[in-house]
């Protein structure tokens, strides 16, 4: 039997819809685990457990062989890390896992690797610069500058600062990075990576509101520069595999790109790249499941436009 799992989904309601009609058409239950029993998406599932999240992986192998669970689907950036390092180990009974090699998941995981890797390869990104307390003093130029966790993600922890001395003693111990602002409107480019290293798709969007490092509202963008750089930066990372999303900054002005991340998941945003035609879900599990050769997408849909707001789901108390 092949089940999938959605993996530390929250409240990405919209993303358990897209993975269970994807389920319904193979025949396939939708498995669903998060550390609080009480999440939204946990009534989109076909069958939900609470896990333990202080040992979460052993616990998670071993839901895995209860469940005959044969794809995990990951969500929270936090988790990303420790599935790559247990790809084979989970794969050695069957169970594939829709993300990335560990070597990229690495490099996209840390932004000062995610920079080297950028730079290294001639992709424009913004300079950054590691903060301790023996570079903090010749941190005198390119103000403004944004402050951010070295392995963080979303918009925790990230700041604008116009001068050295606005930066924090916590800031100074390693874990925070000094980046400079790109100009520019900034884009998401959501990318889907087949099993041989191609980019099958790649769709951007420019970020028109941004609540809690997630886009509430957006719209889908041709932009060819956007397009060419996440295809050939998804290319080169070494056994990409699956839904990546990648944040840049596009100047229509001058017409250049800056890279400012690399998400090796599926991101906030990616539903409206589904509504664009972007199918990531169904592509995964055509080839996780059916080991099927995916052909490009180019004509997806552009001027797309998408605007969220917030529901609720009510538990009625039994009778």
């Amino acid at each position: 039997m092949q089940n999938v799992l959605l993996l530390s989904s929250g409240s990405e309601v919209t993303l358990a819809r897209i993975v269970a009609r994807s389920c319904k058409k193979r025949g396939v239950t939708l498995h669903g685990i998060d550390k609080d029993e009480n999440v939204p998406t946990s009534r989109f599932v076909d069958s939900f457990k609470p896990i333990d999240s202080m040992d979460w992986q052993s616990s998670l192998f071993q839901y895995c062989l209860d469940a005959s669970i044969s794809l995990i689907i990951p969500t929270r950036h936090a988790d990303l890390l420790g599935l790559s390092l247990d790809i084979e180990k989970f794969l050695s009974h069957g169970i594939q896992i829709g993300i990335s090699s560990h070597q990229t998941v690495e490099t996209c995981i840390d932004k000062i690797s995610t920079y080297n890797f950028l730079t290294g390869n001639a992709f424009p990104s913004p300079p950054i610069y590691p903060l301790n307390p023996d570079t903090v003093e010749s941190l005198n130029k390119g103000f403004p500058l944004i402050v951010k966790p070295t392995r963080g993600s979303g918009s925790k922890g990230i700041r604008i600062i116009n001068h050295a001395s606005e930066i924090l003693l916590s800031e100074l111990s390693g874990g925070y990075i000094a980046q400079e602002v790109a100009k520019g409107d900034e884009y998401t480019i959501n990318v889907y990576v087949s099993r041989k290293g191609e980019c099958i798709c790649a769709i951007p969007h420019k970020r028109i509101i941004v609540e809690n490092g997630e886009s509430v509202q957006a719209i889908t963008e041709r932009v060819p520069i956007l397009e060419e750089l996440a295809r050939s930066i998804s290319q080169t990372l070494p056994g990409a595999w699956g839904p990546l999303n990648i944040q840049a900054f596009y100047d229509a002005e001058t017409g250049t790109a800056q890279i400012i991340e690399i998400n090796p998941r599926v991101g906030g945003g990616f539903p409206l790249a589904h509504q664009a035609r972007g199918e990531f879900m169904e592509w995964l599990m055509e080839e996780a499941f059916e080991d099927k050769q995916l052909r490009p997408l180019f004509n997806w849909t552009s001027g797309l436009r998408m605007m969220r707001y917030r529901t609720e789901i009510f538990d009625h108390p039994e009778s």
